[in-house]
């Protein structure tokens, strides 16, 4: 289960067993735990414990909500103008994909107010390569072995500019003029092309 905001999670069960078995004044949520423990029959821990289950998934699906609505807001605004050919391998103009080099998805849970539109024009191929290189979710001896089938196909001559846009990738905060609500709509697009 994803992990939620702790504050949030007591400021909800507080709400939840508000008539069973409520906070005491300043208690802390370990606190509240221990004295739960010592004074509650196991039937009675049990019915806490699928409160404070009943609580996470509420909170849980909160966010999972708002991240869907963060995101495709970052979607509907971001315009990243003419197709340009592939970062990586210069070439495939007319297929290639906008790649934002820090992900929207990796962007809201890093706390960004704003979507970074930064990105590259990427090739299906090097898309799905820069994606294989740059999935959190993924151990890395689990992401070794997916993603080095792809990587013994790329060209030593892309490697540079592979590793150069997957270390970009690796940013957890926004870039300072994108702190705040004075960020404008128009986002910078990336459309140099470095050597």
């Amino acid at each position: 289960m994803q992990r939620v905001n702790r504050g949030a999670l007591i400021d909800g069960l507080k709400l939840e067993i508000s008539n069973s078995f409520p906070f005491l004044q300043g208690e802390t949520f370990d606190e509240w735990i221990s004295r739960a423990n010592q004074l509650l029959n196991p039937s009675q821990r049990a019915m806490l414990a699928a409160s404070i289950g009943k609580v996470q998934r509420k909170l849980v699906a909160a966010r999972s909500t708002q991240k869907r609505t963060w995101i495709a807001t970052a979607r509907l605004e971001f315009q990243p103008g003419r197709r340009h050919a592939c970062f990586i391998c210069g070439e495939f103009e007319s297929i290639v994909q906008a790649h934002h080099v820090v992900p929207l998805n990796e962007q809201f849970e890093h706390g960004f107010d704003k979507a970074d539109h930064e990105f590259e024009w990427l090739c299906p191929n090097h898309h799905a390569i820069v994606h294989l290189c740059i999935d959190h979710s993924a151990s890395s001896q689990s992401l070794g072995r997916r993603v080095a089938p792809s990587m013994a196909d790329v060209p030593l001559g892309h490697f540079d500019k592979l590793w150069d846009l997957i270390g970009r990738s690796g940013r957890t905060t926004p870039r300072p003029h994108q702190l705040g609500a004075s960020r404008s709509a128009a986002s910078p697009r990336s459309s140099a092309r470095t050597p």
